[in-house]
């Protein structure tokens, strides 16, 4: 509640690749990307496809304790860097990272 800043790092190290090519999870080339931004209270639309989402991934999670002041958030992202060889991190922004088509 007093500060909203975040981020969260995704490395292929949770994957078997680093493994196979026998890659240090420090090793640049072992890739991660980091999301940094703020975390934000959603409004009650976005809340309703927030809970449809969570509870169709996570069932149980629905009977747990309502005392627990749960609450639905998003994540914000504001710059997303990825180190995937050496020199250095890449600057991606929110709008490249959204724009691609998988």
């Amino acid at each position: 509640q007093v500060n909203s800043n975040a981020s969260l790092t995704v490395s292929l190290a949770q994957t078997p690749y680093c493994r196979k090519h026998k890659y240090d999870p420090q090793n640049p080339l072992c890739a991660h990307i980091i999301f940094v931004g703020s975390i934000v209270k959603v409004n009650d639309s976005e809340a309703d496809i927030a809970k449809k989402a969570l509870f169709t991934r996570h069932p149980e999670m629905e009977s747990w304790p309502k005392d627990h002041n749960w609450f639905f958030a998003k994540f914000n992202i504001t710059n997303i860097w990825v180190l995937d060889y050496f020199g250095g991190l890449k600057i991606v922004t929110p709008e490249e990272y959204y724009s691609v088509k998988p």
